[in-house]
């Protein structure tokens, strides 16, 4: 077997994990893309799902019409 430094911690593992995304070689606690904080996956997901942010309405929202005052 082949010893790799994994490409995250530096700590050598004899049983390396490619990550699918960036093709780099990762040891078994840094093998997932949200572990090692896998560069191409977030570029994937801002292609894929957009950059949603949080749209507030200016004229007030749930609570404001549930607990507004009244004769508005």
């Amino acid at each position: 077997m082949k010893i790799v430094n994994c490409t995250y911690c530096g700590n050598e593992t004899d049983l390396p994990f490619e990550c699918n995304y960036c093709r780099d070689q990762f040891c078994a606690e840094h093998r997932l893309p949200e572990e090692h904080r896998c560069i191409r996956l977030t570029s994937i997901r801002a292609k894929r799902f957009g950059e949603k942010k949080i749209i507030r309405e200016g004229k007030g929202g749930f609570f404001k019409k549930v607990f507004g005052r009244k004769g508005q």
